[in-house]
C-alpha cells in the first residue's frame, strides 16, 4: 500500500517526533547531540519555521514547530538523512538509524499546544535523566531553560512561545510554569495524557486553514451569545487594555497581537465571521488568522478564570 501523503501547510503547528530503530540510541555522546541540534537549528532557519518546544533524548526526540515557507518534509529529510549518514560513518554501522518515518501530529487547538509543550520538556524527568523538576533548567538538550528566559541563543522561538501562554512575558512564564508543575506533580508524564487531535493525514480537506477555521473552539460548554462587531471590539478593549483603533494597525507589538487574537476569537465564536473576512479586515493571511484564533481562545480562557464566568465578561 502506498504511503498516504502528509498534510504539510505553511503556518500550521506540528508535533514532530522520531525514535531510534528497535528503540536503540541515536545519541551516544555530547557531540552527537550537538550535531543533531546544529542541523535542526540550520534547517529551522532555512525553512522559516519557528520552534516552540524541543527535547533530545538518548533514543528519541520531540520538536514542536510552526511550519515556515518551505515544507516540513524538506526540513526533516535534511536533518534526519544528514545526521544518520554522519552517525553511521562515525560508528561504522550500516542501515536505518530511525524507526520508520518521523511522526508529525497536527496541532488543531490551543489546548493541545499548551499540553504538548510541557509534555515535551518533561521528557528528561519521565526518563529519569533528572530527579526532580527543579533540575530541568540545567538539562542542556531541552527548550525549558530558553522558555524561562534563562538561555540566550536557542532554537526555541521565545516570542512565539510566549504568545501562546499569556498576554505579557510575566503571565506567560507563570502560566507555563503552573502547567508544567501540575503535569509533573500529577504524574501525567506520558503521551496518553495529551488531548486527542486528528492525525496528520486528512485527505478529505482541501487546505489546513479550512480545517482549523471550521473546528469548534467554544470555551468549555459555554456558547457565546451573538455579538455585533462593536460589542466584540468593546470586550476586546476591556480584556486587553488596547484601544480598538490600534488593533487594525500593521505593528507586530506583543500587546497588539494579544488584542488581535482576542478580537478574532470573539468574532468567530460570537458571530461566525469567516477566516477570509477577518484576514481582509486585519490585512493578514488566513493561516495567520487561524493562529490568532487559537491564541485568542487561550487568552480568553485565562481571563475568564480570573473573572469566574463568561456571563460576567459579556456583561449579560
Amino acid at each position: 500500500m502506498p504511503r498516504q501523503a502528509r498534510m504539510d501547510v505553511a503556518g500550521q503547528f506540528y508535533h514532530v517526533m522520531s525514535r531510534g530503530i528497535e528503540r536503540r540510541a541515536i545519541f551516544t555522546d555530547k557531540y552527537d547531540y550537538a550535531d543533531f541540534y546544529g542541523r535542526l537549528a540550520e534547517w529551522i532557519s532555512l525553512s522559516g519555521s519557528k520552534c516552540l518546544a524541543w527535547c533530545l533524548m538518548p533514543n528519541h526526540f520531540h520538536v514542536f514547530l510552526m511550519r515556515g515557507d518551505r515544507p516540513l518534509s524538506e526540513l526533516m529529510s535534511h536533518v534526519l538523512t544528514g545526521y544518520a549518514t554522519t552517525f553511521n560513518l562515525k560508528y561504522e554501522r550500516a542501515g536505518h538509524l530511525f524507526q520508520n518515518r518521523y511522526k508529525s501530529i497536527i496541532c488543531l487547538s490551543e489546548n493541545y499546544l499548551r499540553e504538548a509543550v510541557p509534555y515535551i520538556h518533561l521528557n528528561p524527568l519521565r526518563a529519569g535523566l533528572i530527579k526532580e523538576l527543579s533540575e530541568l533548567k540545567d538539562y542542556r538538550w531541552c527548550g525549558h531553560a530558553a522558555a524561562l528566559g534563562l538561555r540566550g541563543k536557542d532554537i526555541l522561538d521565545r516570542s512565539e512561545f510566549l504568545d501562546h501562554f499569556g498576554g505579557t512575558e510575566r503571565s506567560a512564564v507563570e502560566n507555563y510554569l503552573r502547567a508544567i508543575a501540575a503535569r509533573a506533580a500529577s504524574g501525567r508524564l506520558g503521551p496518553e495524557e495529551l488531548p486527542e487531535t486528528p492525525d496528520q493525514a486528512s485527505p478529505d480537506r482541501e487546505t489546513q486553514e479550512d480545517l482549523v477555521l471550521s473546528a469548534p473552539i467554544h470555551s468549555g460548554n459555554v456558547m457565546f451569545p451573538a455579538q455585533s462587531r462593536e460589542e466584540s471590539l468593546a470586550l476586546t478593549e476591556r480584556i486587553s487594555g488596547v484601544e480598538r483603533g490600534s488593533i487594525f494597525g500593521l505593528t507586530r507589538a506583543h500587546t497588539i497581537s494579544h488584542a488581535r487574537a482576542i478580537y478574532c476569537y470573539l468574532r468567530k465564536e460570537s458571530a461566525g465571521v469567516s477566516g477570509e473576512r477577518l484576514a481582509e479586515e486585519l490585512r493578514i493571511s488566513r493561516s495567520g488568522v487561524s493562529r490568532l484564533i487559537w491564541r485568542g481562545r487561550g487568552y480568553f480562557l485565562d481571563w475568564e478564570k480570573l473573572n469566574n464566568s463568561t456571563t460576567s465578561l459579556l456583561g449579560r
